[in-house]
């Protein structure tokens, strides 16, 4: 490994275009020669390209400091970002949306057209800007949002009139409700964008630069096809540094999205890092910090615009980086193989801490904390021998780990991690038909904090599918509070699929220990479910109701 100055890369580039051989080895890349706070990427893109190129791969020194980015920086094969130290260098962006507070909204049938009647409006509203509609911030559900292009504005009046043909949201009906109009990240084409446009024009592109990035609705899980970057910009039409890789028409019909209102808008937003299909790569010692809470945090709540957003990666290294006060999931890591995620932080994001997501294969998860999320973990589909060792889920809203099992999740170890204090049940499996997941020595306690009693440690609910073949072994599952809210600490149910036929069935509870659990210790619904060396657990056999199990 050497360290390499600007001037002296360039030079060996030089040689190198002419024929002319170079020593190769690991270059060391010092990010704050390139800091210039003027451009989209604050310049580290260029650092992030430079190692890239060497045949070695490179690490490249972020400095400290806060650094607001129009755009996300891009991880190459073969290249470590590399900050201070977390908390230390801060990734944030520097785009914000706009938010009014709305009144009244009356939407005309026949003429696609709602009109707000406004207490006060988003800075910087105008006419041929996208907008959003919904009911609260952050919204409790997307059913309550609905998209908008702004077709004119009565500041004086403060009221507006937005063009949308998928009706107005649910709570204008609601006399006693208000709402919110948001502002300032939301576009809208003027014309359908073909794949491989290279330019792309806007109602009103009042607000973007050259250089920034821009999703084209709600990214795929392979995201960098839908994020576009602009290159010029002239009048309302963006000159793209490389062609769009998606079709984005105008107004879709409501078919094609389902509730991803968010999807027929061009957004203002981005990964702080991202990027797709690559290798041996790693992020260090880092922060990503978005803005959730405040009134400037955008709507679009896609897992593709997460904090950190890495499709394809593998054998990528992501350690000591957190992800804080994001607008979607933390660290969203969609088809990869073979990453490590150890000693890292994601809190108070508006989506999941940890998203392994759609065939992520062989990670491994160690010495993290997710706390105040969504969910601390979520586990998409078909994710499959991951290891999930010694880390904290704590205190978020949703489970401490959700969506274990349905479809294809299989042979993935969860073992000595603690998992408390959170909303929903400490881990939530949903189905799997011949998982082979293994859940041994942790320690699940005090869960079920958003409804005392409605949520047991370990919920094995065959919801949306069977739910098969998992190990439990040696676990300490347990309720520690004065006012107890986990009431079981295992519970299977069954015939919770849509045709009503599910099993929760062939699983091994064994050598677990529990104590403070009000209904039950155990709850066996399944024929060959072995439930045995427990202590003195106290064991049902039969379902028991939400109503038996508050009691």
């Amino acid at each position: 490994m050497h360290t390499v100055p600007f001037l002296w890369a360039l030079i060996a580039g030089c040689f190198g275009a002419f024929g002319i051989p170079s020593q190769s080895a690991e270059l060391v890349v010092d990010a704050a020669s390139f800091l210039d706070p003027k451009l989209p990427d604050c310049g580290f893109q260029k650092a992030i390209d430079l190692a890239s190129k060497n045949p070695d791969g490179g690490i490249v020194k972020l400095p400290e400091g806060v650094f607001a980015l129009r755009r996300g920086l891009v991880l190459k094969t073969g290249v470590a970002i590399e900050g201070a130290g977390m908390d230390k260098t801060v990734l944030t962006p520097a785009r914000k949306s706009a938010v009014g507070r709305v009144l009244r909204a009356e939407y005309d049938q026949e003429n696609k057209k709602i009109t707000l009647a406004c207490e006060t409006l988003p800075e910087r509203i105008a006419a041929g800007l996208g907008a959003m509609l919904t009911g609260s911030i952050p919204p409790t559900h997307i059913v309550y949002t609905r998209p908008g292009a702004v077709q004119s504005v009565d500041a004086a009046a403060k009221q507006v009139v937005l063009e949308s043909p998928y009706g107005a949201p649910s709570w204008r009906l609601a006399p006693d409700r208000t709402g919110w109009i948001t502002c300032g990240l939301e576009y809208f084409p003027e014309k359908p964008i073909q794949k491989s446009d290279q330019e792309i024009v806007l109602r009103n592109a009042q607000g973007i630069q050259a250089g920034d990035e821009l999703a084209l609705g709600e990214p795929p899980n392979e995201s960098m096809l839908a994020m576009v970057f602009v290159k010029e910009v002239k009048g309302n039409t963006l000159i793209l540094e490389s062609p769009a890789g998606v079709d984005f028409p105008i107004w879709p019909p409501r078919e094609k999205f389902g509730n991803g209102f968010s999807s027929v808008l061009i957004w203002a937003v981005s990964p702080m890092i991202h990027g797709a299909n690559f290798t041996n790569a790693a992020i260090r010692d880092l922060t990503v910090r978005g803005r959730t809470g405040e009134e400037s945090d955008p709507l679009m709540n896609r897992y593709t615009v997460g904090g950190i957003h890495l499709f394809g990666a593998k054998k990528v290294k992501i350690e000591r980086v957190a992800v804080r006060d994001w607008h979607t999931d933390g660290f969203s890591l969609q088809t990869v193989e073979d990453d490590e995620i150890r000693d890292c932080e994601a809190t108070g994001n508006r989506g999941n801490g940890f998203h392994p997501g759609t065939g992520a294969t062989r990670l491994i998860f160690e010495g993290n904390l997710s706390t105040n999320n969504a969910q601390g973990l979520y586990f998409c589909w078909s994710n499959q021998e991951l290891l999930l060792r010694n880390n904290r889920f704590v205190g978020n809203r949703g489970p401490g780990l959700g969506g274990l099992g349905n479809p294809h999740d299989q042979r993935n170890t969860i073992e000595k991690n603690l998992i408390a204090g959170n909303g929903g049940p400490g881990i939530e499996i949903n189905g799997g038909r011949s998982s082979g997941n293994v859940i041994r020595e942790n320690v699940i306690e005090n869960n079920s904090q958003s409804k005392p009693g409605k949520f047991p440690g370990i919920a094995i609910y065959a919801s949306a599918e069977d739910a098969l073949n998992y190990t439990i072994l040696g676990n300490t599952i347990r309720d520690t509070q004065s006012e107890p809210t986990q009431f079981i600490g295992i519970e299977e149910r069954a015939n919770l699929g849509k045709n009503k036929d599910t099993r929760a069935d062939e699983n091994v509870i064994k050598d677990n220990r529990f104590s403070g659990h009000r209904a039950a210790d155990i709850v066996v619904v399944g024929e060959k479910t072995v439930a045995e060396g427990n202590g003195e657990a106290k064991l049902r056999k039969g379902p028991i109701s939400e109503e038996a199990a508050a009691k």
